[in-house]
């Protein structure tokens, strides 16, 4: 958008120089500001930048600052749509990165303060963004994260939104979904004072947030009826209700509490039809009995996983971001695959059909869970043990190949002798070779390999002693605190999605509960004026 009829250009560009000085950019950002500025203002910027580049220079800090405030009141007198073009090419310069500096916040509010501009149609508050956070959390939905609902609160906002939902986002932070709830329900009274034109603005972005994934849950109408309450204005959702077709009724075949004990069932039903299947006699003289069991069980999964994906279809992504998901589909689709040539791949198969019973119950759920979280730390200390190993190994070679040659004959086979001695396999044997000779202890079955004995009491008990110490003991507790560390936090993940689930469930009532809470503040104070 090209700014036209500009009356004082000069002014402009004196506000813009200062504003480049504030923001502290290198180079290339220089460079992107001036090509912002050139698209707002053309060759005018050029023209007056030497002038107000004089005029700047000589004045020290507080001097630029109260002519840069000159400037802007000059600006005032410039046309509505200049100054809203102003003010444009200002967020664009200031909101380019993620992180707005605080000189550059404070320049922007002097601009908002002179130009008097409002183009934006909601006025941004922390009240407002907790409320977004909280609807945030209870949506569920694909579209819920915060790079799609940004765009969205730009959109009615302005780029001006950080400061706030920063803000916001730590006052719930240590919070629970209730206590969230009861803290919106107070705090959204006061959005009842601001203008109507705003009210209907911030209804009209609710309601392009919830309606973005094309549904209308109980938990986000909830929140929605509570924040049009609070500002005293009607709904505009009549049309829509929460789930409704088909996808609600294999939503509740999904949660239903009997088919998931009935699924739970036929997965262990499976677990125990494997190991009779490993007796082959058995299954040759009931061939076409297992054969029709194995098609029944291979048909149920496919169902189960029809109706679990058919309950949330208008949300794929949901289901396939669950790990275990994506498991179950691969398995289910995997068991119509032509395997009937490898009876063992089909074995298999049918093996991994009760590890599904990992999933149902949460205890197990919660292990496995800590195991994949713990590959990557244990990686880590997997490479500090493998360092160990290695520069043990060569000491090990370099001290002891001419006494042992056949266990530290050379680097790889000295490793390999140190993997021993790490799991406890008779590293006393080890450690005793190199104490007393190998002609003395260890290679009494084949003395002719004991070509060149010596003794190292002193050092070989040294070597091994530590290196059992630090590979045996301090290792194996660094792997073991790893896992606990990690099936703490998995527990502690999943309390806090059970008490997600719980409260989302009892919504309705914590919202009754707020209501109930305004309207005894309400008969408090009529009391109180009855009185008076």
């Amino acid at each position: 958008m090209m700014i036209i009829n500009l009356k004082n250009p000069k002014d402009l560009v004196i506000c813009l120089k200062f504003l480049i000085h504030l923001s502290l950019t290198n180079e290339t950002s220089k460079q992107n500001i001036k090509n912002i500025i050139t698209r707002y203002m053309g060759k005018s910027f050029e023209q007056n930048e030497s002038h107000s580049e004089n005029l700047l220079t000589p004045l020290d800090e507080k001097g630029q600052i109260k002519l840069t405030i000159e400037s802007f009141i000059h600006l005032k007198e410039e046309e509505e749509g200049t100054k809203k073009g102003i003010m444009m090419m200002i967020e664009e310069i200031i909101f380019a990165d993620e992180e707005v500096l605080p000189s550059e916040r404070k320049f922007y509010d002097i601009a908002k303060k002179y130009l008097n501009v409002d183009f934006h149609k909601i006025q941004p508050t922390v009240e407002l963004f907790e409320f977004l956070n909280v609807l945030n959390l209870v949506s569920g939905s694909d579209f819920a994260n915060m790079k799609e609902f940004s765009e969205i609160w730009i959109k009615y906002m302005g780029p001006d939104i950080n400061v706030y939902y920063k803000e916001a986002f730590q006052n719930l932070e240590n919070l629970d979904l209730e206590e969230q709830i009861q803290k919106i329900g107070n705090d959204i009274q006061k959005l009842k004072d601001i203008d109507e034109e705003q009210k209907l603005s911030i209804r009209s972005m609710i309601e392009e947030i919830i309606f973005a994934d094309g549904e209308f849950t109980d938990e986000e109408k909830i929140l929605y009826d509570l924040m049009l309450e609070n500002m005293e204005i009607t709904s505009n959702t009549e049309n829509f209700g929460g789930k409704k077709g088909f996808e609600h009724i294999f939503s509740n075949i999904e949660n239903n509490r009997y088919f998931n004990i009935f699924i739970n069932c036929m997965i262990v039903f499976t677990g125990i039809l494997v190991g009779i299947e490993t007796n082959d006699d058995l299954v040759e003289d009931y061939q076409f009995l297992f054969h029709m069991i194995d098609q029944t069980i291979k048909y149920i999964f496919l169902v189960e996983i029809l109706i679990r994906f058919t309950a949330k279809y208008k949300k794929p992504l949901e289901f396939f971001s669950d790990g275990w998901n994506i498991f179950d589909s691969i398995l289910v689709i995997a068991t119509f695959l032509p395997f009937g040539a490898y009876p063992f791949i089909l074995r298999v198969l049918r093996l991994l059909r009760f590890s599904r019973i990992f999933r149902r119950v949460p205890q197990l759920r919660m292990i496995i869970i800590s195991l994949i979280h713990s590959i990557k730390p244990i990686v880590f200390v997997g490479i500090i043990l493998v360092l160990l190993i290695y520069i043990y190994g060569v000491v090990g070679k370099t001290a002891f190949s001419k006494n042992d040659p056949v266990h530290f004959g050379s680097l790889g086979i000295s490793m390999v002798s140190l993997v021993r001695a790490a799991t406890f396999e008779d590293w006393t044997d080890l450690m005793y070779t190199q104490m007393y000779g190998c002609n003395n202890y260890g290679y009494e079955s084949t003395p002719e390999k004991c070509t060149s004995p010596s003794k190292m009491p002193n050092f070989s008990i040294f070597f091994f002693i530590s290196f059992i110490i630090i590979s045996g003991v301090v290792i194996i507790n660094f792997v073991v605190g790893v896992i606990i560390q990690s099936m703490s936090d998995s527990k502690e993940k999943m309390r806090r999605t059970e008490e997600l689930s719980s409260t989302l469930k009892n919504m309705d009532l914590i919202v009754k509960n707020i209501r109930s809470q305004k309207m005894a503040k309400l008969i408090e104070q009529n009391e109180k004026k009855d009185h008076l």
